[in-house]
């Protein structure tokens, strides 16, 4: 069921449309209010990008010492393993 918009609704939507079609609007658009939220966008979200990728380095670090300490106990024999558990 499609509803018929009213002809001043239309002919405001038509104006709106070849407003933004300007070149010179767009610019403005674009420099007083898309560049400006964006900027303060990116200024609330970098603290988090750093401290993901922080994490995300400090995992691999784990990740590889982990991996590095399963190497080096698979390549001792096994009576030094046991040699150097306490009890």
């Amino acid at each position: 069921m499609t509803s018929k918009l009213s002809p001043w609704i239309e002919s405001l939507i038509d104006k709106t449309i070849q407003m933004l079609q300007n070149d010179v609007l767009k610019n403005k658009i674009q420099l007083l209010i898309l560049q400006p939220f964006l900027q303060y966008v990116i200024e609330l979200v970098f603290p988090y990008v750093i401290l993901i990728c922080v994490f995300f380095c400090i995992m691999i670090l784990m990740m590889i010492s982990i991996i590095g300490l399963l190497v080096y106990n698979m390549n001792m024999p096994a009576a030094s393993v046991l040699a150097t558990v306490p009890g």
